[in-house]
């Protein structure tokens, strides 16, 4: 039985509740992005809270975990307005620059389209476009998977999004390409592939998603997921990765420093997400022990 949130839920409640009372406070009532992310958050706790105490129900934890990822996605999705309505910013001059110090006073994103050719282009749109293959297959396979695995999966990949999330408000940012297209003479052509990818990424980039990266912080922690509980997919993926992580500066997408805090953000995560776990993990089951006799918490 598992009334009680489990941690990634706490934290995309927390984000979105946080996110509320800033946009409330800046922009005001009436603001459509206030409505709108404090109308998803109190729908999301809402629903976790009727689908918490439906738990009996065979596959209702499916449809709770899935939840999930629509609610972080939806928080993705809305960095879009809620940036501009926060009147944040953007920091694109103070990327560039600490790209500069480090790459010969420019950003490697503008480096490599000297290899630009459409083969190339699309080689690595297919590497960028496997970060969401990799996410919905483990996805699908942890959710339709057994209980144990597919609540281990969720709360280990949807924590981690909400620290990434959370660092696009830090250091909002569109990108060298859009922030400084006159370093790019070369254009991106390509086949098929190059041209699925920009409409994927127009359609569905929340514009100021730079910093972290999380096309690297995200895949780092899928990949040490897989790493502990699917050897054979970490040991497959690990080259798909390094492809999918430099791509997102051959297609001028990032610059070098958002690729790094990916790393950093990563490596916070890995240090912070078990002691926060095993915390939560016992309140949990403190609470549901001291619920009743009968009440036995999951391991």
């Amino acid at each position: 039985m598992s009334e009680r949130p489990f941690l990634h839920e706490a934290l995309l409640a927390t984000f979105g509740v946080t996110l509320s009372c800033a946009l409330l406070l800046v922009a005001g009532t009436r603001s459509v992005s206030f409505l709108q992310v404090a109308g998803a958050t109190a729908l999301f706790i809402l629903a976790v809270v009727v689908l918490a105490r439906l738990d009996a129900w065979a596959h209702v934890f499916r449809v709770r975990l899935v939840l999930a990822y629509v609610a972080t996605f939806f928080f993705y999705a809305s960095v879009k307005t809620t940036i501009p309505a926060l009147g944040l910013e953007t920091q694109d001059a103070w990327l560039f620059s600490l790209d500069a110090r480090v790459f010969g006073g420019s950003t490697p994103s503008a480096w490599f389209q000297r290899w630009s050719a459409p083969w190339v282009h699309d080689v690595f749109s297919a590497s960028y476009l496997a970060f969401h293959v990799y996410l919905h297959l483990a996805m699908a396979w942890a959710v339709v998977g057994p209980r144990e695995r597919a609540e281990r999966f969720f709360s280990h990949v949807f924590s981690a999004y909400v620290p990434g999330i959370a660092g696009y408000y830090l250091v909002p940012a569109i990108g060298p390409m859009a922030a400084y297209p006159e370093l790019f003479t070369a254009p991106l052509e390509g086949g098929w592939l190059t041209r699925l990818n920009a409409a994927v990424v127009a359609s569905g980039s929340s514009t100021y998603d730079l910093f972290p990266s999380l096309h690297v912080y995200i895949t780092l922690v899928l990949l040490s997921h897989d790493a502990r509980a699917h050897p054979w997919r970490f040991r497959a993926l690990v080259p798909v990765a390094a492809a999918l992580i430099l791509s997102t500066l051959v297609l001028r997408y990032h610059y070098a420093v958002d690729l790094l805090a990916g790393v950093v953000w990563f490596i916070a995560f890995s240090a912070v997400f078990p002691r926060l776990q095993t915390w939560w993990a016992s309140w949990r089951c403190g609470l549901l022990a001291g619920s009743g006799p009968a009440v036995q918490p999951r391991p």
